[in-house]
């Protein structure tokens, strides 16, 4: 397929689909609604494939370190088979502004121990798979996406069975309520999660699309980005303080500058980024951008 040839959409041409020669439609072949939907689903499993790398980086359990890891690469598999997905319905991934983990992590922040780390991955890929197997169901799927969601929900279950002989072996050493109640607190914030998206459910860019961003300066917006990332408080990261102070290492970097770039909708090069040494250096850049 010639780069010429190929159909313009949203606004762009597919260059992926140039750039790899040929096979993808041209024109796309499921809603402007799914596109944004699918989108999400690529997004969250991205977004989880990056937190289970560090949870695998930060553990002093060996055995679980292992299944961490194997768990974060299978995550970005499930990123690129959505991506692919993506294409041969005729579509290109849209930039989405929020993930599914996001929002757990407005309600709860960032897991603080093992058994935090174990029940929210347990609530979270049961309800991929729930959700998945009810996206089948849905009228006119696409063959493609019922492929992808077929293929998913089996590999889904391999992490919800680790993930509960891990909960099993936690019980029987620190007792069952502990764990049931910590399954329990995560299955009403998940609850609550769920039936908010629901509600968008015909118009999913309202969530996944870009926000439409308050009064709030640069810098208490910079601040907040940066407590989501490195799971400080807010009121706690002087500007001035390097990144390298505030325990940013190399993969923290790569999180907080992808949110940073997701808040303000910008995008920084390798040799911007060699310049930002501290918060208010993010700060100054932006506001050399006009991303008040």
């Amino acid at each position: 397929m010639a780069h010429d040839s190929v159909t313009q959409l949203n606004g762009h041409h597919d260059t992926f689909a140039a750039a790899n020669g040929h096979g993808y439609p041209g024109q796309l072949q499921i809603s402007e609604n799914e596109l944004w939907l699918l989108s999400y689903y690529r997004e969250s499993e991205l977004a989880g494939a990056l937190l289970m790398g560090r949870l695998a980086r930060e553990t002093d359990d060996d055995d679980l370190r292992v299944r961490l890891t194997e768990h974060c690469a299978e995550e970005a598999r499930h990123a690129w088979a959505w991506t692919e997905t993506i294409l041969r319905v005729g579509g290109s991934p849209k930039r989405v502004s929020e993930t599914y983990q996001s929002r757990y992590h407005a309600a709860v922040g960032n897991p603080s121990n093992l058994l935090e780390v174990l029940a929210l991955t347990q609530i979270f890929e049961r309800r991929v798979v729930r959700h998945f197997r009810a996206h089948l169901s849905w009228p006119g799927t696409h063959p493609e996406v019922v492929k992808t969601l077929q293929q998913l929900i089996n590999e889904e279950a391999g992490h919800i069975r680790w993930v509960k002989d891990r909960l099993d072996a936690y019980a029987a050493l620190n007792g069952e309520s502990i764990v049931s109640d910590m399954l329990d607190r995560f299955k009403r914030i998940d609850e609550q999660v769920y039936n908010e998206l629901k509600e968008y459910a015909t118009c999913f860019d309202k969530v996944a699309g870009p926000k439409v961003n308050g009064p709030d300066s640069i810098e208490h917006r910079l601040r907040r980005v940066a407590a989501d990332a490195i799971g400080r408080d807010a009121s706690s990261i002087p500007l001035d303080t390097s990144l390298v102070d505030l325990g940013v290492d190399s993969l923290d970097l790569v999180v907080f500058m992808m949110a940073v770039e997701e808040e303000f909708q910008v995008e920084f090069t390798k040799e911007q980024q060699k310049g930002l040494r501290t918060l208010r250096d993010v700060a100054v850049a932006l506001a050399m951008r006009g991303r008040t």
